[in-house]
C-alpha cells in the first residue's frame, strides 16, 4: 500500500489528533510529509509524539522510515520518459522488442483482471447508465483521448454525455453547472496534471461523484472519487501504457451496452437514420465510379 492509501484506508483507526495529521497530510500531498516531524505538528496544531504515533500505526519504526517510502513513491510515479527510457532498457529480454512489450502488456492485463472487484465494476456500470446522471468524461494531455473514446461510445448508448476538453477556461464555465446530479468519469496517469486535479476537487466538492482511472500510485484525485480503477502502467517502453486502462474502459462501454439492451439498439437505429442523409461513412453511401487513369482505363474491379 501507498502511503496515500494507508491514510485513507478504513482498517487503520485513527485518534482525533492523528486525524488532523492526516488531514494535513492528505491536503498537502506529498509535501506535507517531507518536512521535519515538528514542523508537520505545528502545522497539524498537535504535539511530536502525535506524528511519531502515526508513523508506528502507518506501519513504519521511526517518522524518517515513512519519509523515505513517501520518496521512494515520488521518484517512481514522476519519473519523466527519458529516466523510464534508462530503466526500461535494463528490463528489455532476449526476443525482439515487440515481442517483449507485448509479453508485458499481456502480464499486465492478467495482473488488472484479477485485481478488478466485480462489486465495483457493476456499481460503475450502474453509475454510468442512470439516466437521472449528466455524464462529463475528462483527461490529460495525453489520457484525454481515452476520455474522448468514451464519451464517443457513451453517446450511442445513452444521452446526456459530454466530453470536456484540456482547456482551463471551458473546464471553469463547465464547473459552473456541476452538481448532485452530474457524474464525471476522469482519466489521470501519471504524471498528474494539475488543471485535471483542479477540476475533480471542485466538482466533488459541488457534490458531483467522480470516477477515477488512474495508474497504482493513484492520482490525488482518489481522495474524492466514489470508485476508483488502478491500471498497471509500465512496460518496457519509455512511456507508460494505457492499454490496460482502455481495455478497462471498453468492458464498461460493453457492460453499459448490455445494460441498456433494447433502448440502445433502438437507439442506435435513431442515429443511423440521422446519419444517413449526410453519407458519413462509405457503407451509407455507394462508391462513386472511379476516374479513368492517364490511359483511359478504369481501376481494376470497376465496371
Amino acid at each position: 500500500m501507498t502511503i496515500r492509501e494507508r491514510l485513507t484506508a478504513e482498517d487503520f483507526v485513527f485518534t482525533n489528533s492523528e486525524k488532523k495529521v492526516v488531514r494535513e497530510l492528505l491536503n498537502n500531498y506529498p509535501s506535507a510529509a517531507l518536512v521535519s516531524a515538528s514542523h508537520l505538528a505545528r502545522c497539524a496544531g498537535v504535539s511530536d509524539p502525535t506524528v511519531a504515533r502515526l508513523a508506528n500505526k502507518l506501519g513504519y519504526e521511526r517518522f524518517a522510515d515513512m519519509q523515505q517510502a513517501l520518496l521512494d513513491e515520488v521518484a517512481s510515479h514522476l519519473n519523466s520518459p527519458m529516466t523510464m527510457l534508462s530503466s526500461s532498457s535494463r528490463s528489455l529480454g532476449s526476443g525482439e522488442l515487440w515481442q517483449d512489450y507485448l509479453q508485458a502488456v499481456t502480464r499486465d492485463l492478467s495482473v488488472m483482471g484479477q485485481e478488478i472487484l466485480p462489486a465495483q465494476f457493476a456499481d460503475a456500470v450502474d453509475m454510468i447508465s442512470d439516466p437521472k446522471l449528466r455524464l462529463s468524461c475528462l483527461g490529460g494531455r495525453v489520457s484525454g483521448f481515452l476520455a474522448a473514446m468514451l464519451q464517443w461510445h457513451l453517446q450511442q448508448i445513452r444521452p446526456g454525455v459530454h466530453l470536456l476538453t484540456h482547456d482551463r477556461s471551458q473546464l471553469a464555465d463547465r464547473l459552473v453547472d456541476f452538481g448532485k446530479r452530474d457524474l464525471l468519469v476522469v482519466f489521470d496517469i501519471r504524471r498528474y496534471e494539475v488543471d485535471v486535479v483542479q477540476f475533480a476537487e471542485a466538482a466533488a466538492a459541488r457534490g458531483a461523484r467522480i470516477i477515477l482511472f488512474t495508474d497504482r500510485w493513484r492520482s490525488p484525485i482518489a481522495q474524492w472519487a466514489t470508485i476508483v480503477f488502478s491500471a498497471p502502467v509500465e512496460t518496457v517502453s519509455p512511456f507508460d501504457t494505457m492499454t490496460p486502462s482502455l481495455a478497462l474502459m471498453e468492458a464498461l462501454i460493453a457492460a453499459v451496452a448490455r445494460k441498456h439492451g433494447d433502448s440502445f439498439a433502438k437507439r442506435m437505429e435513431r442515429i443511423e437514420a440521422a446519419r444517413a442523409p449526410y453519407n458519413i461513412t462509405v457503407d451509407q453511401k455507394p462508391l462513386a465510379a472511379a476516374a479513368p487513369n492517364r490511359r483511359g482505363r478504369k481501376p481494376r474491379g470497376i465496371q
